[in-house]
């Protein structure tokens, strides 16, 4: 035999060997076996699908499944269907890698339902059920769990070890029961490996301080949507590794100082949907040098909260949307805003820029001032961000046409990146006096915008005039002109 054809016959059974084991080892059983259940063919494993079924056929199912031992269920899923209890040993004898209970009326897990599973089993998804507490026996074994899924059901409090057993768990999400208590130790035994907790949509009234005092690897923790009434210092002590957090949707009035002082690696912080009204000069301590994200929109902040926001060096993101800001300080960004590339005053009552509002924002690329109260924005107020920003939007202000809006209208024609067409869709209108005639920015006529030459300003004296820098044209706008 040559060189050549033993190669080729090698080659030939590296390829078919390994086919050949895994058809044979991953094959689906019968339709008639499985049914109502539906098998597909993974590369990882099995693939199986059962719906609108009940605990007899779902038995049956699992009946065929242990017949195969050599196989992977790599994904098992039973979704919408009449399962009030998960009985003993029910899935014993079979190897499943990713597990989901969804909207089935689970109640009950008995305490050896899963026990078999512990060697295997990585993702558990149990949400929109009816589980009135954590079935902690079940878990027990569970020790090669990364995520839980327990979202959607009617939990009312986490005691003590509710997790225990789970020493590898990374995410655990909650969202939308009805907790209302979490006990000291709740969340003994994942102090080693949890990454994410998602305590959004329940009934807390307080951040319970002492059971997140032991996850120093946590990095994102998710309180949005409670109750919470107030947050002190030392409420977040513990959790030193923290990158996001999230308090939005909750009845907050203030936010004193150092309340996140703990939290150096903070990244993310998300405050909106409050009923802020005071913020502290120290309220940021600690975040000085990690926090980008900033979002504090729809509370009941009057003004921008220049002093505690001074701190914070790299701040990227800063969202004031929906409060009372009636006026920006000429000094409102300075010592921060040279990092903003984004920010966000839409919806509150602005009615006139200062001179100097963005001068310290050298960074910007969007900026949304839509829904205020603003009838002018002038050329020299924009001018220091106006090369940097891809997208403005000032829509949904009583704006007056006049050459104040020439630098908008010509930016809007000069747009030559991608956030091009998303602009050109935002028509902005402005009202034309004194006939009280609307007209779409990008449309507006030259000669309608009172705009005029320096040549022509020289020929008389002008009793309101703005020079436009160098930036685009350079023109003049006049109020009138002396005779």
């Amino acid at each position: 035999m040559t060189a050549c054809r033993w190669e080729g016959l090698v080659l030939g059974l590296c390829l078919i060997i390994p086919l050949a084991l895994a058809q044979g080892a991953q094959n689906c059983p019968s339709r008639n076996e499985l049914e109502p259940c539906i098998c597909t063919p993974k590369k990882n494993g099995l693939d199986i699908l059962c719906e609108f079924t009940d605990l007899n056929h779902i038995s049956k199912a699992m009946a065929v499944l242990k017949g195969k031992p050599a196989i992977i269920i790599f994904y098992l899923k039973l979704r919408h269907n009449n399962l009030p209890k998960l009985q003993s040993f029910v899935f014993l004898g079979i190897d499943i890698r990713h597990l989901t209970i969804h909207n089935s009326s689970l109640s009950v897990i008995e305490e050896s339902s899963l026990s078999s599973m512990g060697k295997g089993l990585t993702q558990l998804d149990l949400s929109q059920n009816r589980l009135n507490t954590v079935p902690s026996p079940a878990f027990r074994n569970l020790h090669h769990l990364l995520i839980l899924n327990m979202n959607h059901n009617r939990i009312t409090a986490l005691h003590s070890k509710a997790f225990e057993g789970l020493d590898t768990l990374e995410i655990l999400t909650l969202y939308e029961n009805k907790i209302s208590n979490v006990e000291g130790d709740a969340f003994k035994g994942l102090e080693k490996k949890l990454r994410r907790l998602n305590l959004g949509g329940n009934k807390l009234t307080s951040v319970p301080q002492e059971a997140f005092s032991i996850l120093d690897t946590l990095k994102k923790l998710e309180m949005q949507e409670n109750s919470i009434t107030s947050i002190s210092e030392g409420d977040f002590e513990g959790l030193k590794n923290l990158d996001s957090l999230g308090l939005a949707h909750n009845h907050l009035r203030e936010v004193p100082g150092r309340v996140f002082s703990h939290l150096t690696l903070l990244n993310s912080l998300e405050l909106d949907g409050n009923q802020i009204t005071h913020i502290d000069a120290e309220a940021f301590v600690g975040l000085e040098e990690n926090l980008q994200y900033l979002r504090l929109g729809d509370n009941n902040i009057h003004e921008i909260p220049s002093e505690a926001l001074r701190r914070l060096h790299r701040l990227r993101h800063l969202d004031l949307r929906a409060n009372n800001i009636t006026v920006i300080s000429e000094d409102a960004f300075t010592g921060y805003g040279d990092s903003i590339t984004f920010l966000n005053l839409q919806k509150n009552d602005i009615k006139v820029l200062p001179a100097m509002a963005f001068d310290n924002l050298n960074s910007l690329e969007t900026l949304n001032l839509q829904n205020n109260k603003l009838t002018h924005i002038p050329e020299e107020i924009m001018e220091p961000i106006v090369d940097t920003l891809r997208v403005v939007d000032i829509m949904d202000n009583p704006l007056v046409c006049d050459c104040q809006l020439r630098w908008f209208r010509d930016w809007l024609k000069n747009l030559k990146d991608k956030d091009d067409e998303m602009m050109q869709k935002k028509r902005t209108l402005c009202t034309m006096m004194p006939e009280h005639l609307e007209y779409y920015v990008q449309n507006l006529p030259l000669d309608k915008m009172n705009c005029v030459s320096k040549s022509q300003v020289r020929g008389g004296a002008s009793a309101s005039t703005c020079l436009l820098p160098a930036t685009f044209l350079t023109l003049a706008c006049s109020a009138h002109t002396w005779t």
